[in-house]
Order: structure tokens, then sequence, then C-alpha cells
């Protein structure tokens, strides 16, 4: 049958030709937004263990950090201070030289004490500058 010089059976097999592609076209986008919508969550997930990860690696640090330390009330000016056990530390505030035993035990040093232990440092820095 024909219209207008046009085969009507030919026109429809174009329509279902046309609808056809039309329809797979469509699949295709939806099959590439379902990849790409994998693909974002999949960074997501590794982007939330990346950050779960330092997470807890800082909360390790914390965790040794308070280990080792000891709180200290400074004896030259009363500041809090945390001070690492086995170890001598300075006063922000008045400068202060504070030792902490091992065991967590802390005292003030003396100046010629104080002076002693920078002197050492400087001594040891100066040798490291030199090798």
């Amino acid at each position: 049958m024909r219209y207008n010089g046009i085969d009507i059976g030919d026109l429809v097999r174009l329509g279902l030709q046309i609808a056809r592609s039309v329809e797979a076209h469509e699949d295709k986008v939806a099959s590439i937004a379902r990849e790409q919508t994998s693909r974002n969550e999949a960074e997501h997930m590794r982007q939330r263990a990346i950050a779960e990860s330092k997470a807890l690696e800082q909360r390790k640090i914390a965790e040794k950090i308070a280990a080792e330390s000891v709180g200290v009330d400074c004896q030259g000016c009363g500041a809090k201070l945390a001070v690492r056990k086995g170890s001598i530390s300075f006063c922000a505030y008045c400068g202060s030289a504070i030792i902490v035993t091992a065991e967590g035990k802390a005292s003030i040093l003396s100046p010629e004490a104080r002076k002693a232990v920078i002197d050492r440092a400087r001594q040891q820095q100066n040798q490291q500058g030199n090798t």
C-alpha cells in the first residue's frame, strides 16, 4: 500500500528501526550511568577507608604519646605541661628545665644543671654538624 508515493510497509519498518535504535541508545546511556554510579560509590568507599585509616593512626599516635608522657605542673610558674617520660623538657612559659624519669617522676633542674643540659645539647649538635 502506498500513500503519496511512499510504501506504508517501508514507513512502518523504518519507524520500528528508529524505535529499536532509540531504545538501544537509552539502554547504553542507562548502563553508562550505572557504571559511573558504581565508580563513584567505589571511590567514596575508598576515600572513607583512607580517612578512617588516618583517624585510626592518629588515635594510635595520641595513645602512644599519652602512654609515654606524664602531666606535670611546672614548679617554676605552675603551668600545666605534658612531658615525655625519661626526658628533659623546658617550660614554654618560664624556661624552667624539667626532668621526668622513666617511671614518670618529675623534678625541676637547678639553673646549673639546666645550663649543663643546654651546653651538652649544643656540643652534640655541633659534632653532628661537623660530621
